[in-house]
Formats: C-alpha cells, sequence, structure tokens
C-alpha cells in the first residue's frame, strides 16, 4: 500500500505552492499524521502530515520548488518498492511509444497530458512542461534526456542555451498572454496578489461610486455600548470598524443583489453574509473571513473579527478561514486616505472600502454653523451585474444604519 501527498489548495484563488522545508528525506521512515514537509502559499504556511505510515520513497521537488495545487509531492509506501516518477511528475505509469517513419520526433513517450503535432502526446514534467510555455518552446521541437525520454528542467535549460533539438517547418506562433505568469519572480504572496489583481480587472467591469456619512450618532453610541462592556467587565474590544461591518451586513441582507457572486457563468446571491475583512501585513494582504456573520450579535461579531484578524497576521489562519466570502470591507481610515478605488475580490459582487474620518462643517436648521465627523465610503461595483443605481442604494441603506445606529441592534 502507498499514500501519495499532492499539493492541496488551501484558498479559493490558490494555484500553486511552493516547497519552504522536507523535514524527511527519501527513505526515512514515517508514522502517519507525522509532519513530512512545510509549503508556503499566496496566504499562509503550512505543515503537510503524512496520511499513511511507512518510508518515504520519493520526492518530486526540493526546497523553493514551486508545484501546481493536485500536483504529487512525495510517496509514501513500503521500503524497497520502486515508485515511477521524477522531477516533479505525479506518479503515473508510462509507455513508450513507436517513432513514426521519416520524422525527426523521436524518443519521445505518452502521458495524459500534452498533445504533439503529430497526434501523440508528449511527456513532460510539469516544471519543464511550465519553462517552456514561458519561453513559447514548441515542446515536441525538444529531446527528454530523463527517465524512459521524459523532458526535464535540465532538458529545457539546454534548449536556453543551445536552441531547439529538433526542426520545424511550421511557422513560430507568439506567445500569447497569460494571467498565469503574471508576478513571476515576485515573493509568493505578492505574486499571488499580483495574479488575482489582474484576474479580477480582466474579468469584471469595474466602478466605483463614493458617499460620506454623518458619524456622529455612531461615535455616540459606541461610548454608550463601551460604558456597558466596562459595567458587565465583558471581554469585548468595540471599534468602529465592528460597527461599520454591522452596519454592511444589515445593508447587504437589505439589497441583496450586492451579496452575490458570478462564477463560472452562473449569479448566485445569498441570503447568508459571508463577511470578509481586509486585512494588511507586511509583506501583502490576506482576507480572513467571517462566516455568517448576519447571525452574530455585535458583541461576537467584535470578538470574532479581532480573533481572525489576529490569526491571519501571525500566520496562523488555516485556507478555510480565507475563503468563501460572499462580500468584502476594507479599511484605509488608518493610514489618513478618505477616498479610494478598491479591487474587487472576485467573484464577489462588490467590495466597500472605508476611509479615515473627516471633520467638516455643516448648517444646522436653527441656522448654526456646527462641526461633525463624516465617514468616506467607497463601494466598487461589477458593472455587469448591477448598475450604478443599485450600488447607491447601498451607499444609501448603509448610511441609514451609520446615522441611526440604535438600528443595529434591532
Amino acid at each position: 500500500m502507498s499514500g501519495t501527498i499532492v499539493m492541496p489548495k488551501l484558498g479559493m484563488t490558490m494555484t500553486e505552492g511552493k516547497i519552504v522545508e522536507w523535514y524527511k528525506e527519501v527513505g526515512d521512515p514515517v508514522n502517519q499524521g507525522e509532519a513530512i514537509l512545510m509549503i508556503s502559499s499566496e496566504k499562509l504556511n503550512q505543515e503537510i502530515e503524512a496520511p499513511i505510515a511507512g518510508v518515504l520513497l520519493n520526492k518530486n521537488g526540493e526546497v523553493e520548488d514551486e508545484l501546481k495545487v493536485g500536483a504529487t509531492i512525495a510517496v509514501i509506501g513500503e521500503e524497497g518498492k520502486t515508485v515511477l516518477t521524477n522531477d516533479n511528475e505525479a506518479v503515473q505509469p508510462t509507455t513508450a511509444i513507436e517513432k513514426p517513419d521519416n520524422s525527426d520526433y523521436t524518443d519521445v513517450l505518452v502521458n495524459k497530458e500534452e498533445k504533439t503535432m503529430k497526434g501523440d502526446r508528449l511527456f513532460i514534467t510539469p516544471l519543464a512542461k511550465k519553462m517552456a510555455k514561458d519561453n513559447n518552446f514548441d515542446m515536441t521541437l525538444i529531446k527528454g534526456t530523463g527517465g524512459n525520454g521524459r523532458i526535464t528542467k535540465q532538458d529545457i535549460q539546454r534548449v536556453l542555451a543551445n536552441g531547439l533539438d529538433y526542426k520545424s517547418d511550421l511557422p513560430t506562433q507568439p506567445a500569447s498572454v497569460d494571467v498565469e505568469v503574471v508576478g513571476e519572480g515576485l515573493p509568493p504572496m505578492r505574486k499571488a496578489i499580483a495574479r488575482n489583481m489582474r484576474r479580477s480587472l480582466g474579468q469584471t467591469a469595474q466602478l466605483t461610486l463614493h458617499r460620506k456619512a454623518n458619524a456622529d450618532n455612531l461615535i455616540d453610541f459606541q461610548k454608550v455600548l463601551r460604558k456597558e462592556i466596562e459595567s458587565t467587565e465583558l471581554d469585548v474590544k468595540l471599534t468602529l470598524t465592528v460597527l461599520i461591518a454591522r452596519a454592511t451586513v444589515l445593508a447587504l441582507q437589505d439589497l441583496k443583489k450586492m451579496n452575490s457572486l458570478y462564477q463560472d457563468g452562473q449569479l448566485t446571491e445569498f441570503d447568508e453574509v459571508h463577511l470578509g475583512i481586509a486585512t494588511s501585513l507586511e509583506d501583502g494582504l490576506v482576507v480572513p473571513v467571517i462566516k455568517d456573520a448576519h447571525q452574530k450579535t455585535i458583541g461576537n461579531l467584535a470578538k470574532e473579527i479581532k480573533e481572525l484578524t489576529g490569526k491571519a497576521r501571525n500566520g496562523e489562519a488555516s485556507g478555510d478561514l480565507l475563503s468563501g466570502s460572499t462580500f468584502t470591507i476594507t479599511n484605509l481610515g488608518a493610514s489618513g486616505i478618505e477616498y479610494f478605488t478598491p479591487i474587487l475580490n472576485t467573484p464577489e459582487t462588490g467590495i466597500l472600502g472605508v476611509g479615515a474620518f473627516q471633520d467638516e462643517l455643516i448648517l444646522t436648521e436653527k441656522g448654526k454653523v456646527k462641526s461633525v465627523k463624516k465617514i468616506p465610503f467607497s463601494v466598487t461595483f461589477d458593472h455587469q451585474i448591477v448598475d450604478g443605481a443599485t450600488a447607491a442604494d447601498f451607499l444609501t441603506i448603509l448610511t441609514k444604519y451609520i446615522e441611526s445606529p440604535y438600528l443595529l441592534v434591532l
């Protein structure tokens, strides 16, 4: 019996992971549930455990190697068992094919992934395949020198230095634009952010509306609740972000078109609100998700926001805590930013940006000048899904809850 360890998908947007550290070497015994290696995704580091007890038979990557989600990382089995795998290739049997007469396509093997121009299929490791695509190489014109003729990373490096091994009478095709090559050379988190942002802008029609809300009543309401919390010695940190989050949840329930996802050609509106809270890290940002935020009281919402954002900043948030949001809030108020243009956290329909409080002078009904604090809001939405009038209605509803904050507890 053998067990295969594959690159897990730790978040909705994760496409590949990097090997950070191996805890075991080939031939080492392992116990079921024992950590074998650590990987890094765009959002966090994660230890990968052995699915069964046995011996580490194969490693399909070294430290710093990047593998696609679902690719085989390692194989565990009985000591002495032969594993047909090499250089990041998933475990699978291989078969040689007969060379066609008068053909330059020699030493080609087949698998279930890549077809050649002759109608056969090319046997190539994922890493070599990625390098070939990045350099716009015709993979059928490369001679594989790996086991049983497999094309490996070393073969691509040889071609980079000396040119293709075989000739082709077909015209060279220009390289196509591929979002998966965006961010190459950046650290894993920055690369993932670059890809997600490019994908978001490329797949949606984004428009941003701005509006201010009078925050005086909200600030007074916060003071009242804080006094109640102190008198009961509850362990709750009630920030204005928490109250804005509560107001957002209620506004989304009132206007469900904004609480929707458009994915794989299907639009889904949700009764449940799973609220993403964009959280800044030293080298990027992540979005921990408050699941079923519509069912939480202000106190519970405060506790969960504090807990999840803390885990995110410490790299302790698991993949399920960083995915599944239906709407996202991002707050740049602490940086003194008033208005900005948030980018959609696709496949969500909307994202709310919160700016820094602004002091403004207004004229009261009695003709007196009064200083008030206002919160600037910026809502970015997918114009494919909703119109500007709908997004404006959302800001109007949100403003109602901000300016009449006792509605937050009804």
